[in-house]
């Protein structure tokens, strides 16, 4: 058993990493070889003494009926290099010098099936054992062997490709890549022995993994018959077959060839697979397929919603991994209204909420990749106004309200937040405040354990829920001032910059509602920094934000001194000098004529 990685990756529009166990019979081991290069070696000694030596025979040994000719000399020499290499210097990491590449090189080309036998299996050694990379004289007379009518030479030498694929070095992909690998395994995906079939579709999705042969990667022809090796009788060819399409569909180009040759029928079909290592690889297919809107549309055409019914079906796997690839399908596939909205039609709210409560509590190890799975899926589907109603009387709120205080789970705590988010968008913003979200959100910011990459999401929901006053007086209250002084904190310090303006738009709700003075005082100094880099920001949103933010901090006289003896007005005449979009402009110049009035009632009240 072998594993590939696949790399996938986002949701809804990422392809995720996840692995393939590609599954091939181990081939012979040295001894084979050596023992044929020796039969070889003991009939020409027989041929050549007429006789009077009398060959080594076995069962499966050679005999006068399977050498027509005797070997040529070249031939002879090469059998005796490899013989003596093999017998005396090989090790645990063989070197491949350029006689014993010359040797291999002419059993390969040799017309002897049996000569090309031993330099498979010579290969297949060396692809065990080797700990540098292939190159290009090793991997040119590889290749050639998968050319060879012989299913025996097939076997081994796709077997070898497949193991030089796997290695850690990603020159072995680009290499047997440059040597146009995929012209001989395509013609091997029609052979009828399984075993060939195995190794052809396993070294197919062993380089599918790797990025720098994605351009090279030609398997116009090929494509049909790996879909067609599907419905192999073998259930290894099936899987090899499944994780071969699998890391095909990594490749754009490559997702629309699958399209165009009818994978799409195929996969969904699958899925009602008893064989789940299969289901797995075909979910994960058409996972990576949806990330296309073309895609997810002819996906959902298929049948009767098919493809729908199966992966809710599938929710319910007792295959946790296979219970996780479908919450990412599912959220691929939930990226555009009519698949949301048939989604939630067939009933998978009830399916996730049990996926999300039984991953929440379970102490397995991928319960946190499946918590994060299935809430990112949620996500998606709460996106639909239409769907809000359906996801607030499943009673999801007070479980994201939990997985926001969990605080070890960064990814989950970003898909609630986002949930949250949706639904305080649409109308069921009171059900958010009465199942006290609005804590929860504030409690996960303040915590140290949240992971900086969960801070956008946070401060985009607080941000949409602080348009309420009843939300501002809360802010502005909890834990004694705490959440203020954070996001001003955020809003001045975050290394992220949606993070930054969520936050100083946040503060700036806050500054119509009025800051209190403690508070005023404590955070004074941070407010002025965090907008004087805004309003000398290129980004016109923050130019906004900040002269926005200034004209509500300009009614207090506190904040008009502060800002004056940090000479804010010398940014902005600088601001209204350049050239910047009208509404900036016009915001530029309420500002300084703030500041101006401001001036001039000081002067009049100077005696």
């Amino acid at each position: 058993m072998e594993q590939v990685k696949v790399k996938g990756g986002k949701h809804t529009e990422v392809i995720h990493e996840f692995e393939i166990c590609i599954e091939r019979p181990k081939p012979s081991a040295v001894d084979a070889v050596i023992a044929l290069l020796k039969k070889i070696l003991s009939y020409c000694v027989c041929v050549m003494t007429c006789g009077c030596v009398a060959p080594q025979r076995s069962p499966n040994g050679i005999n006068g009926e399977e050498y027509g000719t005797l070997l040529l000399d070249d031939e002879r020499v090469a059998v005796e290099n490899l013989l003596t290499y093999l017998e005396t210097d090989n090790c645990s990491d063989p070197v491949v010098s350029h006689q014993h590449l010359r040797a291999l090189s002419i059993l390969t080309y040799s017309d002897n099936d049996d000569l090309q036998r031993s330099a498979a299996l010579c290969f297949a050694e060396f692809s065990e054992k080797m700990c540098g990379p292939l190159t290009a004289d090793m991997a040119v007379p590889l290749v050639q062997l998968l050319t060879s009518t012989d299913v025996q030479v097939q076997r081994v030498a796709s077997h070898a490709v497949s193991k030089f694929s796997l290695a850690s070095f990603v020159k072995n992909k680009e290499v047997l890549a440059s040597c146009d690998v995929f012209t001989p395994l395509s013609r091997l995906l029609l052979s009828s022995d399984p075993e060939v079939l195995c190794n052809a579709c396993g070294c197919i999705a062993a380089l599918a993994t790797a990025d720098c042969t994605q351009q090279q990667l030609n398997m116009d022809q090929g494509i049909k018959a790996v879909l067609s090796l599907l419905k192999s009788p073998h259930v290894h060819v099936q899987h090899n077959a499944a994780g071969a399409i699998l890391n095909l569909t990594r490749s754009h180009c490559n997702r629309i060839k699958l399209v165009s040759q009818g994978a799409l029928p195929v996969l969904v079909e699958m899925l009602h697979s008893p064989d789940e290592e299969i289901q797995y690889y075909c979910i994960a297919a058409l996972s990576n397929v949806a990330v296309h809107e073309k895609h997810r549309a002819m996906m959902v055409a298929i049948g009767n919603h098919d493809v729908i019914l199966q992966l809710i079906s599938l929710l319910y796997s007792r295959q946790e991994k296979v219970k996780c690839q479908t919450c990412f399908a599912v959220r691929n596939l939930a990226s555009d209204g009519i698949q949301q909205v048939l989604f939630v039609r067939y009933g998978i709210l009830e399916a996730l909420h049990k996926v999300i409560k039984a991953s929440s509590y379970s102490a397995h190890p991928s319960a946190p990749h499946m918590l994060a799975a299935a809430l990112g899926c949620l996500r998606n589907l709460s996106i639909l106004k239409a769907n809000e109603l359906s996801i607030v009387s499943e009673d999801f709120l007070p479980d994201m309200c939990s997985i926001l205080s969990c605080g070890n789970n960064s990814e989950a705590q970003r898909h609630a937040a986002g949930t949250i988010r949706n639904i305080a968008v649409g109308d069921h913003l009171q059900a958010v405040l009465e199942s006290d979200c609005l804590e929860a959100l504030c409690t996960c910011l303040l915590d140290v354990r949240t992971k900086s990459s969960a801070h956008a999401d946070l401060s985009a929901a607080l941000a949409v829920l602080a348009d309420e006053d009843a939300v501002k007086c809360k802010l502005l209250s909890l834990w004694n001032g705490r959440m203020f002084g954070r996001l001003v904190s955020l809003a001045s310090l975050s290394i992220i910059k949606e993070v930054q303006y969520n936050s100083a738009g946040i503060v700036g709700q806050l500054a119509l509602h009025g800051i209190p003075d403690d508070l005023r005082e404590t955070n004074k100094l941070g407010i002025v920094l965090y907008i004087d880099k805004f309003l000398k920001s290129k980004d016109p949103n923050f130019l906004h934000i900040g002269l926005w933010t200034l004209r509500q901090l300009l009614k207090d006289p506190e904040f008009v001194t502060a800002f004056k003896e940090h000479h804010i007005d010398h940014v902005i005449w600088r601001l209204l000098a350049a050239s910047h979009a009208p509404a900036i402009q016009d915001l530029a110049q309420a500002v300084q004529d703030s500041l101006l009035e401001v001036q001039q009632k000081h002067m009049s009240l100077t005696p």
